[in-house]
């Protein structure tokens, strides 16, 4: 049987996991959610940049449109922030849709707002549906594949999981989350205004520290600035020397009284090298590295796509990737 699915958000992650989900012959995709006036009441199709209609339409009222569609699953693409989509994933869970979500605080959230999750769970088991985060960072690179690699370890003292990156390939959205074309100052200032920087470095070290028993003593972080020895241009944007070309982030989790954990993400317009690694003292010791790393964007819609029928079986509530099976594509 076929899973009624709908998107919840079309900016530029939704509508690729639009054109995702049309390539799957198990999906039937049933509309979309957007609150941008100028999508709502054509054809996904259209707004996705399709060549035919699909004939399913873009809606506003989410709570109208979910009533009438029924979907199984919706996958849903708004924001990062917990206190921004509690409303929209209410709507969803009581319109009986289970919920599989980009956003990169939800990916862990216990230890960030504990009344958010119990409401959110408690609403979740009433309506019979789970709810889960997932992308690639948090939800893979950093997180579950380190996990699964500890799967052939007898034993585990510590894990180094590294993310280092060329920025210049990806969206817009993401070139100037890292700060990409910022002066010095200007980074400063937004830095101390907050929400800055990578979301989901604590995610990814908590879920990990969970799922092994690890308790984390304390976090030390870093963030700064990665400036530009040459000029440095993308399609989207160009980044004078000097500039501001992305972030060095970094965060040590102390777990009986050692650095045990550690996590150095880099992301910047120009890198001259990009991979994944993954170094875990064990025995026996495994290390990993992934050379040109995993496409953050595309990474992210195929993560959201392949836990669409993954969550249909999950148990209901809040729940984390590490609940489910291991990540496999939906083919």
């Amino acid at each position: 049987m076929k899973i009624r699915v709908a998107q919840f958000g079309l900016g530029p992650i939704g509508q690729a996991c639009v054109k995702v989900l049309l390539q799957k012959s198990r999906v039937e995709l049933v509309g979309a959610i957007d609150i941008d006036p100028a999508k709502s009441g054509r054809d996904v199709g259209e707004v996705c940049g399709l060549k035919t209609p699909i004939g399913a339409s873009v809606r506003s009222d989410a709570q109208a449109a979910l009533a009438e569609w029924r979907p199984q699953v919706v996958v849903h693409t708004t924001s990062s922030f917990l206190d921004k989509i509690e409303t929209q994933l209410a709507e969803i869970i009581r319109n009986g849709a289970h919920v599989v979500s980009s956003s990169e605080e939800l990916f862990y959230p216990f230890e960030r707002d504990l009344e958010f999750c119990a409401r959110i769970d408690n609403l979740a088991k009433q309506h019979n549906v789970a709810v889960v985060a997932t992308g690639v960072n948090p939800g893979f690179t950093m997180d579950v594949l380190p996990l699964c690699l500890t799967g052939v370890c007898t034993n585990v003292k510590a894990i180094k999981i590294s993310r280092i990156g060329d920025a210049s390939p990806r969206r817009l959205p993401f070139q100037q989350k890292i700060g990409a074309g910022m002066t010095r100052a200007e980074f400063k200032k937004r830095l101390a205004a907050g929400g800055f920087g990578h979301i989901g470095l604590r995610e990814s070290a908590q879920i990990v520290a969970q799922t092994l028993g690890w308790k984390i003593e304390s976090y030390k972080g870093t963030l700064q600035p990665v400036l530009a020895t040459k000029r440095v241009k993308t399609r989207f944007l160009t980044v004078e020397k000097g500039q501001v070309t992305g972030i060095h982030q970094t965060l040590r989790c102390k777990i009986a009284g050692k650095d045990a954990l550690v996590f150095d993400w880099m992301m910047y317009v120009g890198a001259k090298e990009s991979y994944d690694g993954v170094d875990i003292i064990g025995d026996p010791p495994v290390n990993m590295r992934i050379e040109g790393g995993v496409f953050g964007d595309t990474g992210t819609i195929g993560a959201l796509v392949n836990t669409v029928p993954k969550v249909l079986h999950a148990a209901p509530g809040l729940r984390t990737m590490a609940d489910l099976p291991v990540p496999h594509v939906f083919l």
